[in-house]
């Protein structure tokens, strides 16, 4: 017979034993997600449509937090410096991950993040009030190349999306604007309704939620629902395809990874989920982890390029 001693040694290995397989199962509490940008606005309503449709998956909350400033750099900032376990993940755009990089010195690079996918994909949409004295991009055109430096863009950070098309297509069209930042796509659109600015850059959801319309969408292939010219149509041979990511910190665990990607690839894949980024006028656009890795690596170097030919004089 075993001794009393043995015996208290084996239940408590077996204690430890459970333990760890309780402690292994992920999740065991809620997952933030940030959002680098405001509430409300075009980063933040596809966030929530995946944080909303991944909890019910993972059996615990996904919480939306916006951490607002610098052009999307502070909330991202916050992304990779977070501990990799799993519990804090982003939802994070082109801009923020490829052209802010470039601007200036920051605590991420290209190889901060871990990718869990890919989820939306769509152009970026120059947009004027509806009250504009402007119809089209012909008339715009006209008008602000009579009155250089009168009219206003509105940017949500300097180097953004928001910010680089407009660029190109002041250079591409001889016009002068100037920029003014704000926080949010809500700010600006609110001095938009006022008449205190006149343009702004951003993804097509905008459309449908401000007193704006479209002018020119920057893609050389045009999105059936949005009826306005391409950049193809005005000769403008650029693209500035705004898509959203699910990232998380570099080093997170292999099992905790896998749990993510799989509840998420199955909500993105979904006829749930198609519908109702389609509402927001964007495209459900799934990649893998490694795919996606590679495909931001790709466009973290061409963004760069994109961003010096903007800015050169």
């Amino acid at each position: 017979m075993l001794r009393l001693g043995t015996l208290f040694i084996l239940a408590l290995a077996v204690l430890v034993a459970c333990a760890g397989t309780a402690q292994a199962a992920f999740p065991e509490r809620p997952i933030t997600m940030i959002v680098p940008f405001g509430a409300g606005g075009s980063n933040d309503l596809p966030a929530r449509v995946l944080a909303g449709m991944m909890e019910k998956k993972l059996g615990q909350p996904v919480i939306v937090q916006n951490v607002v400033g610098a052009g999307g750099t502070q909330g991202t900032t916050q992304i990779a410096q977070a501990r990799p376990d799993g519990y804090t993940i982003g939802f994070d755009p082109t801009g923020a991950l490829c052209l802010q990089p470039h601007m200036k010195k920051l605590p991420y690079g290209v190889d901060s993040f871990q990718f869990i996918g890919m989820a939306t994909q769509q152009p970026v949409v120059l947009m004027t009030g509806k009250n504009a004295p402007w119809k089209n991009i012909e008339g715009m055109v006209a008008m602000v190349r009579k009155n250089p430096g009168k009219y206003i863009v509105g940017i949500t950070g300097q180097g953004n999306m928001s910010h680089v098309p407009v660029i190109a297509l002041a250079k591409h069209y001889n016009l002068k604007f100037r920029y003014v930042p704000y926080r949010s796509t809500p700010e600006v659109m609110k001095e938009i309704a006022a008449g205190r600015l006149h343009f702004h850059a951003d993804m097509p959801v905008a459309l449908a939620q401000y007193e704006v319309y479209g002018l020119v969408q920057f893609s050389d292939r045009k999105v059936a629902n949005l009826n306005m010219p391409n950049s193809a149509d005005i000769g403008l041979n650029k693209n500035f395809i705004m898509w959203q990511a699910c990232i998380a910190p570099r080093g997170i665990p292999a099992d905790v990874l896998k749990v993510l990607v799989d509840t998420m690839r199955e909500v993105v894949n979904s006829p749930e989920y198609a519908e109702a980024i389609q509402r927001l006028s964007m495209n459900v656009w799934w990649m893998e982890p490694d795919e996606a890795q590679a495909f931001y690596a790709k466009e973290f170097v061409s963004y760069g390029e994109a961003l010096k030919e903007a800015l050169k004089k």
